[in-house]
């Protein structure tokens, strides 16, 4: 472990109840999306569930160290799970991918696309805290670009792969309210965590001389701005298994890719 800012509570952390981290990471926030992509290791994967109901799984993938771990919801929770899992890991030389969900803001976004953050229009405050008020947050080129290939390869003929800014709120549906009266200009969906990716990656690359990379693959789950023909959420959960498929074969190659 090393330790910089999370509590010392001796051989485990305090939210998660893990030991240590691989330095190839896969996060969402949702606990049931981890416990689908521990499906996806070899045998033997090691599963822990903490009493706050957090997963973390370590295994093997394609002959590659893999943590994957949930984060909880929105902005706040990150900055309480991710530096944990930065810490837990001993190697400074870490890459992060998060698979989450989004609303689109435009119109031509359908359910199930892809969309890989290059810059986010932060609508959140925890980042301010980490790195100081007006952070810009971007991702990593080329863990971004990797996101690009590898989703392309595990997309379905119905889904397309999009890269740009994305939106970072921590009020979700009053936040989606208002989405649909301005123009989002270029900006093409909206989340919840990943302008903290950015800020703890940053905080820690220099605070720690860490080396961490960060990438963030969005699938849209409904659109803020759909018209009423528009495919909305009802195809979603009728697609769903092979949507998600498809997202965690593409960040898991991507990590892959990245270290080979």
């Amino acid at each position: 472990m090393r330790r910089l800012y999370t509590f010392n509570t001796g051989s485990t952390m305090y939210h998660l109840g893990i030991s240590g981290s691989n330095p190839n990471v896969i996060t969402g926030g949702n606990p049931g999306r981890i416990k689908k992509i521990a499906e996806y290791l070899d045998s033997g994967y090691e599963l822990i569930e903490s009493e706050r109901g957090l997963v973390t799984v370590h295994g093997t993938y394609k002959n590659l160290l893999v943590t994957a771990m949930s984060t909880g919801m929105g902005s706040a929770s990150v900055s309480i799970t991710l530096p944990e899992i930065i810490e837990a890991c001993d190697d400074k030389d870490m890459i992060i991918i998060r698979l989450g969900t989004a609303g689109g803001l435009k119109k031509h976004l359908n359910i199930g696309d892809f969309v890989a953050t290059t810059w986010v229009q932060r609508a959140e405050s925890t980042s301010d805290k980490i790195m100081g008020v007006g952070y810009h947050a971007e991702s990593d080129f080329d863990v971004r670009h990797a996101l690009i290939d590898s989703a392309n390869k595990t997309k379905f003929s119905y889904q397309q792969v999009y890269d740009g800014p994305t939106r970072v709120t921590d009020d979700i549906y009053f936040d989606a309210l208002q989405s649909k009266i301005i123009d989002s200009g270029e900006v093409l969906a909206v989340s919840m965590e990943f302008s903290v990716y950015c800020a703890l990656r940053d905080r820690y690359n220099i605070d720690d001389g860490r080396n961490i990379r960060v990438g963030n693959l969005l699938c849209i789950s409904d659109n803020v701005v759909a018209e009423v023909e528009h495919v909305d959420v009802s195809e979603f959960q009728r697609r769903q298994a092979e949507i998600e498929d498809s997202h965690i074969r593409a960040g898991l190659d991507a990590l892959v890719s990245l270290r080979h």
